[in-house]
């Protein structure tokens, strides 16, 4: 027990492990200062494991506390600190020491301190800042803060810019490719492109007319038309001489896209197939023989467009739909079936532009931010708690009856007792209750065979069924213009950007349609604020910024398959979007003249240690 005088009650310290020379330095009446969170116990303020101090053998100051490493004191990591700051001070370059790794030019227009400064700065805090300064640095704001963000930035940057510069280096044989007749587009295609889609074609088209591939990301929203984009210049390229392929995460995805495409290359006497893993074996063997012939314009497919023996005679054009969703290693081995084709990638999760310059840098970025014609976007509404899910379902089964169909989204195949959640099977089971037989349920998850979810899938698609319970196998690909209602349970498993693609599943053909969700929390809960977010939004832009506002980079796209790098003190708040866009034009700067970068070592060193560390993006030359 620790006592200051005051008639106050006394402060508990409680350790429950071993700490080196407590005893000697917790003696009765031995004065002692505290570093530690105060939490009540028991109607008694108590510190658990607070850092001890000697208050008589001289104050402490400003004290950094380090992350508890097992078998370790805190002590013990602090002084092996002090020992590396005071070698890279005191020690040659040829011996280890210090070497500066940002350009005396580029610290001084971004009023940035030495490397060194910085980590003295946060290792050993100057004990007489004053209150502002303190509180920076508590807040990651102060000037070593910045200095250490703005090199992951500037570094990160330099190295998609070098993977891009690497990449058009040698041009491919379908480069200058010329813009498809606009008649020919429109005779194609069952719809007029809205503006949108034709400003995108048109930057696709400048781009495949210039010496180098393409490098092109291309935004748009839940139904906004990006199949049509890559069409076009798919048929650019065929009419250029070359081949096509775009692969798509999922067999329902890939499905979709290739009754799409058959349709449109029909009428533009494209010959077109499709490849997965549930081809028959006869059917790939014939399918592979003409690929390779070059008797085949468009392949459209799943993994297996990177599986060996799908060889192409003249690949021009690689396009990766919902790429987040594939690892780096996949993107580049489609790639490498071609010589350097063009590269075009789409997805429908709207992409900050903090994510889109961090994951995305070496690509160029378009955006179709229009809806065709007589879509609304669903009105979104949010159900709370056990009752809140029974008053949904029964919402759900009343529109069912008057004649629409509904999708039921559940984050769990089967019941677990470790997670409190919906799963499919009982959920199917009570909707068909509150139908009374009046309406058929079907059931698709990830642990069904391919030809088993497009045979449900199809039941739903045709009218046969009218409710299709589901995990998020449905999230993409799934074009059911007459499913007008969608309620997902346990909406608060998911995230916000996920469940901006569940809701696009609807609304896509005329008329009102629903998105209905549920959490077991109240709308005061942490979940309840987030999944409010998603009431009051259609907008896709705004739903993902808040996402990654919520979650963080990492959660909102899987860091592993999206090349989003973890970054220890860069972030993507406002000021990190303005760091990063000054940070990219100091690497534009530098990597545009060489000899600037050569006659630094250390930062082409520093260049080289990160891009052997195997940082990843959607473009990696493999």
């Amino acid at each position: 027990e620790l006592e200051d005088g005051s008639p106050g009650p006394r402060l508990e310290a409680r350790w429950f492990h071993p700490v080196g020379g407590l005893n000697e330095r917790s003696k009765s009446g031995t004065r002692v200062c505290l570093a530690g969170v105060i939490k009540d116990y028991k109607g008694t303020p108590s510190m658990v494991h607070p850092h001890l101090f000697d208050v008589d053998s001289g104050a402490p100051g400003i004290t950094v506390r380090y992350p508890n490493v097992e078998g370790v004191g805190p002590m013990t990591v602090a002084k092996a600190v002090r020992g590396a700051l005071e070698r890279i001070a005191t020690a040659s370059p040829e011996e280890g020491g210090f070497v500066e790794s940002l350009p005396a030019s580029v610290r001084a227009t971004h009023q940035l301190p030495s490397q060194l400064e910085a980590l003295r700065a946060l290792h050993e805090p100057d004990p007489d800042l004053d209150d502002a300064a303190f509180r920076a640095l508590v807040e990651r704001r102060s000037p070593a803060h910045r200095r250490l963000a703005f090199e992951e930035f500037f570094y990160l940057q330099l190295a998609l810019l070098r993977q891009r510069r690497d990449w058009v280096a040698t041009p491919g044989p379908f480069a200058r490719v010329d813009p498809v007749e606009r008649e020919e587009l429109r005779a194609a295609l069952p719809f007029e492109p809205t503006g949108a889609q034709w400003r995108v074609i048109e930057e696709l088209e400048a781009d495949l007319g210039r010496p180098e591939p393409m490098l092109r990301l291309v935004q748009g929203d839940v139904g906004s038309g990006k199949t049509a984009v890559a069409f076009a210049a798919a048929l650019a390229v065929i009419r250029a001489g070359g081949q096509a392929a775009l692969m798509a995460p999922t067999s329902i995805l890939a499905n979709q896209h290739a009754r799409t495409l058959r349709a449109w290359c029909e009428r533009a006497g494209l010959r077109v197939a499709l490849l997965t893993g549930a081809t028959p074996r006869a059917e790939r063997t014939s399918l592979l023989a003409l690929l390779a012939a070059g008797e085949i314009d468009f392949l459209v497919g799943t993994h297996a467009l990177i599986y060996e023996g799908v060889d192409f005679e003249k690949l021009g054009l690689v396009i990766v739909d919902e790429q987040h969703r594939f690892g780096v290693e996949q993107r580049a081995s489609l790639r490498h079936k071609g010589h350097n084709p063009h590269l075009l990638v789409m997805t429908a999760t709207p992409i900050p532009r903090s994510l889109a310059l961090t994951a995305f840098g070496e690509l160029e970025v378009s955006v179709i931010d229009e809806l065709p014609p007589g879509r609304t976007p669903p009105e979104t509404q949010l159900f709370t708690g056990k009752r809140g899910l029974a008053a949904a379902r029964k919402r759900v089964a009343e529109a069912v009856q008057k004649g629409r169909r509904a999708f039921v989204v559940c984050p769990l195949v089967e019941a677990s007792e470790a997670v409190e959640a919906s799963d499919v099977e009982a959920t199917a089971q009570a909707m068909e209750a509150l139908l009374e037989g009046e309406a058929k349920v079907v059931i698709i998850h990830g642990r069904m065979t391919a030809a088993e979810k497009d045979l449900r899938m199809e039941s739903f698609r045709s009218g046969e069924a009218q409710v299709l319970v589901a995990t998020t196998v449905i999230e993409v690909g799934v074009d059911v213009p007459e499913a007008t209602v969608m309620l997902i349970e346990h909406a608060e498993r998911f995230g916000l950007a996920q469940l901006h693609q569940l809701r696009g599943r609807v609304g896509r053909g005329e008329g009102k349609s629903n998105c209905l969700l549920h959490t077991a929390s109240g709308r005061a809960s942490d979940a309840g604020r987030r999944l409010e977010v998603m009431e009051a939004h259609s907008d896709g832009f705004i739903v993902a910024e808040k996402d990654l506002e919520f979650r963080g980079p990492g959660e909102v796209f899987g860091t592993r398959q999206s090349g989003v790098p973890k970054l220890r003190f860069a972030s993507f708040s406002a000021e990190g979007l303005q760091m990063l866009e000054a940070a990219r034009k100091a690497a534009a700067e530098i990597e545009a003249g060489d000899p600037a970068l050569a006659a630094h070592p250390q930062m082409a060193q520093e260049l080289e240690l990160r891009l052997a560390r195997g940082v990843v993006f959607a473009a990696d030359s493999g």
